[in-house]
């Protein structure tokens, strides 16, 4: 038992000093020779203009007289000349008749369709179209597309009675929906008129007093009638129903201070970012810029692309991106020149040393933006470490 006790304290004594024997070699090594990495990290430098301006479009107001209308049309949707818009009814009972009858016959379509769904072989499918469908609702609600929502709503409850229903019980619902459609049909009045789109053109319901504002307006605006514009309130006209956009070209018209002006002046073109309503960057084309008044000029752009995404961008806050460069972040450091005279880093690629040429492109005191054919992001580069060379086994 002693033995024991005794081989046990050795082992215990050995071990320590082995992890003492190690730090102590550790520590010599650290000192001697620190060893440090920092990674690549991708930079990207934009040289921009905050602006505030105002969004014009060929736009026409839809009016109705009639008290009690039923639109048909979601946010965004194109229309052609002639093509109905809404349904103008005599009463609100008698709309109120007819949204019920289309809601009716949508969901017995929509529980025929999804009967052989129903414990069969489909049942997959039908998991599948109500997840797309909770995406469809999500995003309608995101846009504030209500009318959409409300379409996406109903097809979503339909799919779900029928994947958790056996085929009995959807056969006796899909009854009583043609007994309702049926005693509906038996009382209901004809609608009084239908409101057609007069030119073809997107469809939006948000009306705000700007619809005549156009290019022929804006097309050599100064600085001080787009001051007054922007500091100018309007509302939606009565009995308004929403608008129809028509045309290709869509136009944004905002003042810029003389000195951004100036390295404006001469484009064709300029990239802008609308934030929240278009997340990705537009390319405009300059359709005039104005003269100077009291250290400002006006800016008027125009776009053929993106309609349906800005059918209800009216006063907007945008970045007119001047200049844009990409490339590497590292440490200043990390920059070597080689016996070439060729500005390099060196990176550690797996256990071994590799060099690595850069060209410099901007200088920012601490790091460098570098750019190169054979670095990336994420690369280890070295920034501390003695007797460097390539080949070196380190880490």
């Amino acid at each position: 038992m002693r033995n024991s006790n005794l081989t046990l304290k050795l082992a215990c004594y050995l071990i320590v000093a082995a992890l003492l024997v190690w730090l102590g070699i550790y520590a010599y090594q650290a000192l001697n020779d620190p060893y440090r990495t920092v990674p690549v990290t991708s930079l990207n430098i934009r040289d921009s203009v905050e602006v505030r301006g105002i969004v014009a479009r060929e736009e026409q107001v839809l009016y109705s007289v009639y008290s009690s209308v039923r639109v048909n049309l979601s946010e965004g949707t194109r229309v052609a000349a002639g093509g109905t818009v809404a349904e103008a009814y005599d009463s609100e009972e008698a709309m109120l008749r007819a949204v019920r009858l289309a809601e009716l016959r949508a969901e017995a379509e929509e529980l025929t369709a999804l009967l052989g769904a129903v414990g069969g072989e489909n049942t997959q499918q039908t998991d599948s179209e109500i997840q797309s469908g909770i995406r469809k609702l999500r995003q309608s609600v995101y846009e504030q597309d209500f009318a959409a929502a409300e379409a996406v709503s109903q097809t979503l409850q339909t799919q779900v009675f029928a994947a958790f229903s056996n085929p009995a019980d959807v056969q006796r619902h899909l009854r009583e929906i043609g007994d309702e459609i049926t005693s509906l049909e038996r009382e209901r009045t004809a609608r009084s008129d239908d409101i057609t789109a007069p030119v073809s053109g997107l469809y939006s319901g948000t009306v705000d007093g700007w619809e005549e504002l156009g290019y022929e307006q804006l097309k050599q605006i100064g600085p001080e009638e787009l001051r007054s514009l922007l500091r100018e309130e309007r509302s939606a006209p009565a009995w308004s129903l929403g608008k129809l956009v028509s045309g290709s070209k869509w136009y944004f018209a905002a003042l810029v201070d003389g000195e951004d002006a100036g390295r404006i002046s001469g484009r064709k073109s300029l990239t802008v970012r609308f934030g929240r309503y278009y997340g990705e960057q537009l390319t405009m084309q300059v359709e005039w810029l104005s003269p100077e008044e009291n250290g400002q000029r006006a800016l008027l752009l125009s776009c053929d692309e993106h309609m349906s995404d800005i059918l209800s961008m009216r006063y907007q806050d945008a970045e007119l991106v001047l200049s844009e460069e990409a490339g590497l972040r590292i440490p200043r450091k990390g920059l070597h020149v080689d016996d070439q005279g060729r500005p390099c880093v060196y990176v550690q690629t797996a256990l071994v040393v590799e060099k690595k040429l850069v060209e410099v492109k901007k200088d920012f005191g601490d790091y460098y933006m570098v750019a190169s054919e054979t670095l990336r992001a994420g690369d280890q580069v070295i920034v501390s470490a003695k007797n460097l060379y390539v080949g070196k086994v380190v880490g």
